[in-house]
């Protein structure tokens, strides 16, 4: 292995994020100019089938514009998956999750593989403090509440609040 200078390692790496930027750049010119109709295929899958297999799809973006591109064409999951053939970097799953944000109107610039999973838990039980009060004191503060034309839980809940707020 030869060693290399700060400058061609610098390069390299330029280099690297340029060809990135440039995919997609270049995926979007050739979906928009319709550019596989000049050669005869018949479709942009045709076109990428014959010209692209064996293509690793690296980044997420190109990912998007490529399966877009062949939902446009009316493709179905299988026949995408197909013509991306194995080791396109694109699974089954992402086909079905990018069909699933195209057709909730997610548009191919937004468009994402990358979908976290999660489990929610159930929502708790609200806690309850439980306070004991004398029947003519109970009285007097349900009393106040509907003069108040509120709920003496509610006013209840404030109060409790308020007093550990100012405990704190």
């Amino acid at each position: 292995m030869k060693t290399l200078t700060a400058t061609q390692a610098a390069a390299m790496w330029s280099d690297l994020r340029g060809h990135f930027v440039n995919a997609e750049r270049k995926i979007i010119e050739i979906i928009e100019a319709r550019a596989w109709e000049p050669l005869g295929f018949e479709s942009f899958a045709e076109a990428w089938a014959s010209k692209m297999a064996g293509v690793r799809l690296a980044t997420d973006e190109v990912r998007a514009h490529v399966v877009y591109a062949m939902f446009d064409g009316g493709m179905d999951d299988e026949q995408i998956n197909a013509n991306l053939g194995v080791g396109s970097g694109v699974s089954d799953r992402q086909v079905k999750v990018l069909r699933r944000q195209r057709s909730n109107g997610v548009p191919v610039s937004l468009a994402s593989t990358v979908v976290r999973s999660h489990y929610r838990r159930r929502p708790s039980e609200p806690r309850t403090i439980r306070v004991e009060l004398h029947s003519a004191e109970y009285a007097r503060y349900v009393a106040i509440a509907k003069d108040l034309e509120r709920d003496v839980a509610d006013i209840a809940t404030e109060a409790v609040r308020l007093a550990f707020g100012e405990l704190a």
